[in-house]
């Protein structure tokens, strides 16, 4: 359960800073700089604006984490901000380590069965399955560029209409 809900801190000592805190949030979501790459603005933009979301409009953050097993959905700043320290140390490790570590499954509530069933094939199922070539990646692929083609067509389409 929240602790805090929107306008919860109206009328009270938090009001103020609240206000404070939704203005440089605001400012935040908007900035720029040379100092930056394209990137990291993007990133930091859509960051604030998360943030935003979430102190005026209430609405809970949601982050879907998507790994060979399956995925995993996150939906709240708590956990959100753990993966994101736990991948920052673990680096390229951390799909492993979340197959395998019990500790990190229950931090985010997975289970580890679901996560290891690819860990009970044998080496050719694995290829057969998992492998860029096998059909399910092919039909995948080709499924992509269906829809791909079919976006730019209708883009197409409407500039052609326009014009």
């Amino acid at each position: 359960e929240r602790r805090y809900r929107r306008g919860s801190w109206d009328g009270s000592e938090w009001e103020v800073i609240m206000d404070e805190v939704k203005q440089r949030v605001a400012e935040l979501s908007v900035e720029s700089g040379k100092h930056m790459s394209k990137k990291a603005k993007k990133e930091q933009r859509q960051t604030f604006r998360e943030f935003m979301s979430t102190i005026v409009d209430d609405e809970s953050p949601n982050e879907v984490v998507a790994f060979r097993g399956g995925q995993m959905t996150l939906n709240n700043w708590r956990e959100i901000i753990q993966l994101n320290f736990i991948r920052h140390c673990l680096q390229s490790g951390f799909q492993v380590q979340l197959m395998t570590n019990a500790t990190l499954q229950a931090i985010f509530g997975s289970d580890g069965r679901i996560l290891n069933s690819a860990a009970n094939m044998s080496q050719l199922e694995k290829r057969l399955v998992m492998s860029k070539t096998s059909d399910a990646s092919k039909q995948a692929y080709n499924q992509r560029n269906k829809r791909r083609k079919s976006k730019n067509a209708r883009q197409n389409m409407f500039l052609e209409e326009e014009g």
